[in-house]
């Protein structure tokens, strides 16, 4: 397959496709469809910007000649053990270089060890720098500038998984993606923040693979057209990474006004795809470790921009950032606990550095968050710097109301809802419901799936990510259960599970909201490639008065006698106390669900893991074909 078509495929797999947002009204968001495409670069407008940036490049913070605010931060003995494994690692060896490792995505189908294997090399270098500049004597200088060097020289910056064709191992093309740029920002970072103590021989071999790496390979492809660098009309994560690590090395390094201009106008133009992959509500469909990654790092963009220009030049200044802002407080389901929908792992939590920024920067109350604080980390150069240099943050504020949310939260575009008790309520119990489509960016089958919270445990719900592997983004995808719709608390029907496609989706039928229950109605049909099937409503009901409860009732008919079940996920302990009921256990909370049908049901379960943390598929099966029938579980805090 032609490196184009591998690009291309690559891009429909990571990103769902073409991704739908279904509203009450059906109207149909495709946020999967770059809104600007490939172009070369208007130099009028590049002139304009470069008559905005300043005389010299500059990254972010203050290089280690500014001792007072160096000396401020050893100080507050917070890197004691970064300084602690800097000293360590003087006396190793830099890490190697292994082809075995980063061939092993196509000789073992894993990534992982070449993923290892290239952040540890990049970490020594973050640390040496750090070390460096809080002490200031020299002693990791040259080890800093050995790893430089070693970066420079290894065969590619590229993650396996993006290296179609081998060919950045293989040295016959460089393609920017994730990985790569995130060695350029680290790389940038360290000879701004360094300065003169780095040798000019190193500096230069340094700016030179920045430019072959990256620079030129982005310039080209906005300048021909070619969709190698695929980012730049991509709209997931992709986006805002790759633009806010190209972007922020060049105004780091770059000496020429008007090349530094360049960047900067594919980011004014360009980021514009990113914030797109983003439903009209805010909704993030990649779920909250995805956001934390894509956002985070437009964050990053954004000050880059925004200082390069001397505000001139606002990423924020988009209304509809205030509500990408707004997902974090509106999907936390009770107590600090997060759904893990999409490719995201249980009990993620939202990034401390993107609470840290936007509480500064669009003044948003994050309620219990808002105590969040962050000291800085060695595993990110650009963001650790970022977070603690705060005068060097921009301070424009655009308030974002985050208020009205105490009770629920609904994203009508995604069709997904979380309802909580309340304060006025002795109910310990939150839901996060998913409707929305199985084209998705970071696509699960869960059409209908759902996620019980008793007190902080999840005690019922989506498994979350599994590790990625060679089939993960590739056509064997939804061969995994926990990926496909199986490992899910949806239901099996007549033997199939939900089928891929914008096509399968939930078609909301109404909602009623009040203060003391929710009610949620859904056609989820489509989602299943079952001919016979002629209607599969789901209608959630949360009760949030005293002794509350959640009730999930399946509604279903067919033209001839089929099979069907459903299903509950746990990672707890359980037990089948009697015929219609289970009890769930997690480490300190309990659960009731109890099953109501008129058909005759089983209940079966079986483990799964797939190389992630292990659950329970539960089955509830009806022991007869039917026509139509209803089948109901009512979820109870167990005291």
């Amino acid at each position: 397959m032609e490196l184009l078509k591998k690009v291309t495929l690559f891009l429909l797999l990571i990103g769902g496709g073409m991704v739908k947002g279904q509203t009450l009204k059906n109207d149909v968001y495709d946020n999967s469809k770059p809104i600007v495409l490939l172009q070369p670069l208007d130099m009028q407008r590049v002139q304009q910007i470069a008559a905005m940036l300043p005389e010299k490049p500059a990254g972010f913070g203050e290089t280690y000649n500014n001792r007072k605010e160096w000396d401020r931060l050893f100080k507050t003995g917070k890197y004691a053990k970064l300084l602690k494994s800097a000293d360590s690692s003087l006396n190793e060896p830099f890490p190697a270089w292994s082809d075995s490792d980063y061939l092993a995505y196509w000789t073992k189908g894993t990534s992982v060890p070449g993923k290892n294997m290239l952040q540890k090399r990049l970490l020594w270098l973050t640390q040496y720098v750090f070390a460096e500049c809080l002490m200031d004597q020299g002693k990791y200088t040259k080890a800093a500038e050995n790893a430089i060097l070693e970066l420079c020289r290894q065969k590619s910056w590229v993650n396996p998984t993006h290296d179609y064709n081998k060919v950045n191992f293989e040295g016959k093309k460089y393609l920017v993606e994730l990985s790569a740029v995130s060695y350029a920002h680290h790389i940038a970072q360290a000879l701004y923040l360094l300065d003169d103590k780095i040798d000019p021989k190193v500096k230069a071999e340094a700016i030179k693979a920045l430019q072959l790496r990256v620079f030129d390979p982005v310039l080209n492809s906005v300048a021909t057209g070619n969709k190698e660098n695929f980012f730049l009309t991509n709209t997931n994560n992709f986006n805002a990474v790759c633009l806010s690590g190209t972007v922020g090395a060049a105004e780091t390094v770059i000496n020429d006004k008007t090349e530094r201009a360049k960047f900067i106008a594919i980011a004014e133009r360009y980021h514009k795809n990113g914030v797109h992959g983003f439903l009209p509500d805010g909704y993030c469909t990649e779920g909250l470790g995805y956001y934390n990654y894509g956002f985070g790092h437009f964050v990053l963009l954004r000050e880059t921009v925004y200082k390069s220009t001397n505000g001139q030049i606002d990423l924020f200044a988009d209304p509809k950032v205030k509500l990408i802002a707004e997902f974090l407080p509106k999907t936390v389901i009770i107590h600090d606990v997060f759904p893990s929908i999409g490719d995201c792992r249980p009990y993620t939590q939202p990034s401390a550095f993107i609470l840290y920024y936007v509480n500064r920067n669009l003044g948003i109350d994050i309620s219990s968050f808002k105590k969040s604080t962050f000291e800085g980390r060695s595993t990110d150069l650009a963001e650790s710097i970022l977070a603690v240099f705060p005068e060097k943050i921009s301070s424009a504020k655009v308030t974002v109301n985050a208020k009205g949310t105490e009770l629920r939260s609904y994203f009508d575009q995604a069709g997904v809802l979380t309802v909580r008790p309340g304060k006025n309520s002795d109910l310990d119990m939150g839901v996060a419901i998913k409707g929305g489509n199985n084209n998705e960016h970071h696509n699960h089958n869960d059409i209908g799936s759902f996620s019980v919270v008793i007190g902080d445990e999840v005690l019922m719900g989506d498994p979350g990510i599994i590790p990625y592997t060679s089939k993960t983004f590739g056509p064997e995808r939804y061969t995994y259960k926990t990926i496909a719709s199986y490992g899910h608390p949806v239901p099996l029907v007549a033997g199939q599970e939900q089928v891929p496609g914008a096509a399968a989706k939930a078609n909301i039928i109404s909602t009623n909201f009040t203060d003391d229950q929710d009610k949620l109605v859904m056609d989820i049909a489509s989602a299943y490639p079952v001919k016979e099937l002629k209607k599969l409503e789901r209608e959630f009901i949360y009760n949030r008065k005293p002794r509350g409860s959640l009730t999930v009732g399946d509604n279903f008919s067919f033209s001839n006698g089929q099979t069907y079940e459903t299903a509950l996920i746990t990672r707890g302990n359980w037990k089948q106390i009697n015929p219609r009921q289970i009890e769930i256990t997690g480490k300190k909370d309990k659960m009731l669900v109890t099953i109501e049908s008129k058909n005759e049901f089983e209940i079966k379960s079986e483990e799964l893991s797939e190389g992630g943390k292990p659950y329970t598929r539960l089955a509830i099966r009806l022991t007869k074909q039917v026509k139509e029938g209803a089948i109901s579980m009512t979820f109870k805090p167990l005291r």
